[in-house]
């Protein structure tokens, strides 16, 4: 994401170019982590949603605890850290 594209609330506060669950090893991406919005919560793990719609059943131990509407950065199944309100619409 670059700090040049705000989110906007048309895209339903995605990035126009987020990357997805679905990607295939991107140049954006390589192998970082993906940005997941959490949509409900099953036990220890978070179900979530990327900017395509796909959904994942995600671990969220290392970043305990989590409610829906939150935004996670997740790698390999894992969250490994939150994105924060501020920092999505500056690219950081």
């Amino acid at each position: 994401m670059q700090a040049s594209e705000p989110v906007s609330e048309h895209n339903d506060g995605w990035p126009p170019d987020a990357c997805t669950l679905d990607h295939d090893g991107c140049v954006v991406c390589s192998d970082a982590g993906i940005p997941l919005r959490v949509v409900g919560i099953e036990g220890d793990d978070a179900v979530c949603r990327d900017a395509a719609g796909n959904e994942a059943v995600i671990a969220v131990e290392l970043v305990a605890p989590v409610q829906p509407g939150e935004f996670l950065l997740t790698h390999g199944g894992v969250a490994i850290g939150r994105v924060s309100r501020e920092r999505e619409g500056q690219g950081k």
